[in-house]
């Protein structure tokens, strides 16, 4: 990662579950996806699990960095797994999309009729789709663990994230995991940062697109909290201090 490997001591350790908090949506996608794209350049094998927009949708953003993720995709390098699109067609249907679960809306427990748990649909997904398909040094992300968290039981989203953390830790890969704070108690943004080996905030003002990466939990180093300023560019993200982020 270029110069934030140094100032990481090293850069982030393999084997690490990395949870990216945000009060804003497209910086932090943005983050994952050119971090994903250079990772795929060097060589890693990626799984770019995308639950909030269908996969079409993430190449557009892409390109518009020309970051052409074709060549890695016809080369089965880069997969996408689009658990997007199936639930949009259910709810197109009259249903209430796979796996979705109304917890968030209809109470602890509560399931919206028509609608499957996680572990019925979406769990088998991943299995099928990346735990069983993982080797040395792979990269997952995750496009939303916030909409994980709102659709489905807490207790299975955290199940899953033990599962995927234990096979990233044997296989020394990465995985990435952004979460919006704002829509999410703190009880939970914090159970889920007590899970994750590193942690990377980022506080971004409102009237532009800059602000501070705040790394304030990392594996296998020194407790030490580091704050960089970063602003978005024509580039991607980038950190005022050392030049590209990535």
């Amino acid at each position: 990662m270029g110069g934030l490997d140094e100032k990481l001591g090293g850069g982030i350790p393999a084997g690490s579950t990395v949870l990216l908090i945000s009060n804003q949506e497209g910086p932090v996608r943005l983050f994952c996806q050119q971090i994903a794209y250079l990772l795929g350049t060097e060589g890693h094998r990626i799984f770019y699990f995308t639950i909030v927009r269908d996969p079409a949708y993430i190449r557009e953003e892409m390109m518009v960095y020309e970051w052409d993720t074709s060549e890695m995709e016809q080369g089965r390098q880069w997969t996408f797994i689009d658990a997007y699109s199936p639930r949009v067609q259910s709810l197109q249907q009259g249903g209430h999309g796979p796996g979705s679960m109304g917890a968030g809306l209809l109470g602890p427990g509560a399931m919206s009729p028509g609608s499957r748990s996680l572990g019925s649909d979406l769990f088998v997904t991943l299995r099928r789709e990346i735990l069983s398909q993982l080797d040395e040094g792979d990269i997952v992300m995750i496009d939303s663990l916030s909409d994980l968290l709102v659709n489905h039981d807490a207790a299975s989203v955290r199940e899953l994230l033990e599962i995927l953390g234990s096979q990233i830790h044997q296989r020394n890969g990465l995985v990435f995991m952004p979460i919006l704070s704002d829509i999410h108690d703190p009880h939970v943004v914090a159970t889920l940062s007590h899970m994750s080996d590193v942690v990377v905030e980022f506080e971004l003002e409102s009237e532009h697109l800059e602000g501070k990466l705040r790394f304030y939990k990392m594996r296998r180093a020194q407790l030490r909290p580091m704050l960089l300023p970063f602003s978005i560019t024509d580039r991607g993200v980038m950190a005022e201090t050392f030049g590209r982020v990535i």
